[in-house]
C-alpha cells in the first residue's frame, strides 16, 4: 500500500471516531412514573344553608326549612345526619346513596311541642359521608 492511501485511511479512522453524538436538535430523556387508580376514596359533602334559622314560631307548631347535600367527594357516598339538643332525644337521618357531584334536598322539621314552654333554643346537625 503506498503511503498517501495509508495516511488517508488513518485520517478517516481518526474522522470517523470524533464524530459528535449529537446527531439532530432533538434530546431524549425517559422517565419512569407510577400511578395508582382507584374507585374513589375521598368523602366530601357541602350543607346549605350553612345555618338554619327558623325564626319567630309560635309555640304548638312545626315549621320546615329545606336543607341542600352535595356530594363533593370523588366516591358514591351515603351520608348521614345527626341532630341534637339538649334534653331532647337525638334524631338521625340517613341518606344511602349520593353520587359525586350530586345534591339531594332534606327537610328539616322542628316541632315547637317538645318543650313545654316558649323560649330561646338552639340545637345542631353533623353531617358523616362515607364512601360505598
Amino acid at each position: 500500500m503506498n503511503r498517501k492511501l495509508a495516511a488517508l485511511l488513518v485520517l478517516a479512522c481518526t474522522i470517523a471516531f470524533e464524530i459528535p453524538v449529537y446527531a439532530s436538535l432533538t434530546a431524549s430523556y425517559h422517565q419512569n412514573g407510577h400511578i395508582r387508580i382507584v374507585n374513589g376514596t375521598n368523602a366530601g359533602v357541602t350543607v346549605s344553608p350553612a345555618t338554619i334559622e327558623f325564626g319567630n314560631v309560635t309555640w304548638g307548631s312545626t315549621v320546615t326549612q329545606p336543607i341542600t347535600v352535595l356530594n363533593t367527594g370523588d366516591c358514591v357516598e351515603n351520608v348521614t345526619a345527626t341532630a341534637s339538643q339538649p334534653g331532647q332525644p337525638v334524631v338521625m337521618s340517613f341518606i344511602p346513596v349520593l353520587d359525586p357531584s350530586h345534591s339531594i334536598v332534606v327537610n328539616a322539621t322542628y316541632d315547637t311541642r317538645v318543650f313545654s314552654t316558649p323560649g330561646d333554643y338552639s340545637f345542631g346537625i353533623d353531617w358523616t359521608a362515607h364512601c360505598l
